[in-house]
C-alpha cells in the first residue's frame, strides 16, 4: 500500500511541494487531511505549534481545541457545526488541513473510527510515573491510547513520545508508520528506530533538534534556543511538544525552513491556550500560569520556571479536589522542595489539606503555607509578596483566565 506520508522528502526543496502531494494522497485514500493530537498533557500546545508551522508554510488551517473550532483563525459559533464546516471546506479544498485535539475521556466513551486518520500523535500518558493515578482513569487512558493507535491509517503515521514508556504498547499496536521523538539519541526508543531505519526526531548535540538524514548522519531542524517556548531548553516538556510538532510537519512535507520559522514565531498565548503553560518574564521575575494537574506534570512546570530551585518561589495553588489523595501528597512533596511560600485558596477538604501538608513537611526546609478563601485574595497576596529574582507559578484548579489576566496586568505595570 502506498504511503500517505512524505517522510522520504525531509530534505526536499519547497518547490517539490510535498505538502500538496500528502493532501492529494490522503484524499485518494478516502480520508480528509485531518491531524489528531491526543495525550494527557501538551495537546493544545502541539496543536498551536503545528498551526504556527502551517501558517509559516502558507497553509490554510482549521483547529479544534478546548476553546472551540477556528477556521483560518476565526472562531466558529458552535463546535459540532464549526467542525462540520471545517471538514466541508477541507473536502472542497478551500482550507488545506485541520488539526484536532482529542481527549482521553471522549475517546474512551465514544471511540475513534479505525484506520480513519492520516496523521495522529500521542504526546504522553503518565509521564513515566503512575503514582497518584486513579486506577480506573489510568485504565481508560491506556485503552484510549490504544484506540488512537488503531485509528491511524495503515499508510499514515503515528507520532509517539518515546520518553513516555507507558505509550510503548499503544505504539506497538499501530499498523501505521511510527515516528518516535525523544530528548536524547540514547533513548532506547530512538536507538530502535535508528537501527530499523525508521523515522525519529531527537534533541542532539548543542541543543539542536535533529532527525536521521538521507545520505548524511543527521539533519538539523532547529536549535532549541531558537524555540522561545522551551525557555532555552529548561522546559523539557516543551522540547517534547516542539519535537512532536516538527515530526508531524516533516511527515506531511513541510520544509525545514518553514518548521524553523513557525517554532521561532510561536508564543504561549493565554487567549488561545489558557489552561496550558503560559509564561511571562522580565528582568526581575519569572511567572507561569498552568492549570493544576498531576504531580508529575507540576514537577515539570516547576523545573522549567525554577530549575535547581535557585530562586525564591511564591506559589499560588487552587483547589486540590481534582487530584487523588496520593497525588495530593506527592504534589505537596514536590512543591515543598522550593523555598518561599505557598498560597492556597478554595481548599475546604480537610483530608486533602492534611495530605498536602504531609507531603510538604517531608522536606527538610518546607516553605511557608498561607491559606486564603478566594483566588483573588491569593493572587493579590502573591503579587504584594513577590520581589526581584523570584519565581511565581500560579496553578489554578479551575479556569485560569483570572490568573492570566492578573499576571498580564502586573507585568505591564512593571514595564511602565
Amino acid at each position: 500500500m502506498a504511503t500517505i506520508s512524505v517522510l522520504d522528502d525531509l530534505a526536499l526543496a519547497p518547490a517539490e511541494q510535498p505538502v500538496q502531494r500528502w493532501q492529494r494522497d490522503t484524499m485518494m485514500a478516502g480520508m480528509l487531511p485531518v491531524i489528531g493530537i491526543a495525550g494527557t498533557g501538551g495537546k493544545t500546545t502541539v496543536v498551536r505549534m503545528l498551526d504556527a508551522i502551517c501558517t509559516a508554510a502558507g497553509l490554510r488551517t482549521a483547529t479544534w481545541t478546548d476553546l472551540g473550532v477556528e477556521i483560518r483563525g476565526r472562531r466558529q459559533r458552535g463546535e459540532l457545526s464549526g467542525w462540520s464546516l471545517a471538514l466541508s471546506r477541507l473536502a472542497e479544498g478551500t482550507i488545506d488541513s485541520a488539526i484536532q485535539e482529542l481527549h482521553w475521556s471522549t475517546i474512551h466513551a465514544v471511540g475513534l473510527p479505525p484506520m480513519s486518520y492520516p496523521v495522529l500523535a500521542l504526546t504522553n500518558l503518565t509521564g513515566g510515573q503512575d503514582d497518584g493515578w486513579n486506577p480506573v482513569m489510568l485504565r481508560n487512558a491506556s485503552s484510549a491510547a490504544t484506540r488512537v493507535a488503531d485509528a491511524a491509517h495503515p499508510a499514515g503515521i503515528l507520532v509517539v513520545n518515546g520518553d513516555d514508556y507507558s505509550l510503548i504498547d499503544a505504539a506497538a499496536a499501530t499498523r501505521a508508520t511510527s515516528v518516535v521523538v525523544a530528548r536524547s539519541k540514547e533513548s532506547p526508543s530512538i536507538v530502535r528506530q535508528i537501527r530499523a531505519g525508521a523515522p525519529a526526531v531527537w534533541n542532539g548535540a548543542d541543543g539542536m533538534m535533529v532527525a536521521p538524514g538521507h545520505g548524511s548522519p543527521e539533519i538539523p531542524l532547529i536549535s532549541l534556543h531558537d524555540v522561545p517556548a522551551t525557555l532555552d531548553g529548561a522546559a523539557a516538556f516543551q522540547i517534547t511538544n516542539a519535537m512532536i510538532a516538527a515530526a508531524i510537519a516533516t511527515s506531511i512535507g513541510i520544509s525545514t525552513p518553514d518548521i524553523r520559522r513557525g517554532l521561532h514565531a510561536f508564543r504561549s498565548d493565554p487567549d488561545l491556550m489558557p489552561g496550558s503553560f503560559n509564561h511571562w518574564e522580565n528582568a526581575s521575575i519569572r511567572a507561569v500560569v498552568s492549570q493544576l494537574a498531576s504531580s508529575w506534570q507540576t514537577r515539570l512546570v516547576l523545573r522549567s520556571i525554577n530549575p535547581g530551585a535557585k530562586r525564591r518561589q511564591i506559589t499560588v495553588l487552587g483547589n486540590l479536589a481534582s487530584l487523588a489523595i496520593a497525588d495530593v501528597v506527592e504534589t505537596g512533596r514536590v512543591l515543598g522542595r522550593y523555598p518561599g511560600a505557598i498560597i492556597l485558596y478554595e481548599n475546604a477538604d480537610q483530608q486533602r489539606l492534611d495530605a498536602f501538608r504531609h507531603g510538604i513537611t517531608a522536606n527538610e526546609y518546607p516553605p511557608l503555607i498561607v491559606h486564603l478563601p478566594t483566588e483573588r485574595k491569593a493572587i493579590n497576596r502573591a503579587l504584594r509578596t513577590v520581589r526581584d529574582g523570584d519565581a511565581l507559578p500560579m496553578l489554578p484548579g479551575g479556569d485560569p483566565a483570572v490568573a492570566c489576566r492578573a499576571i498580564t496586568r502586573y507585568m505591564d505595570s512593571v514595564k511602565s
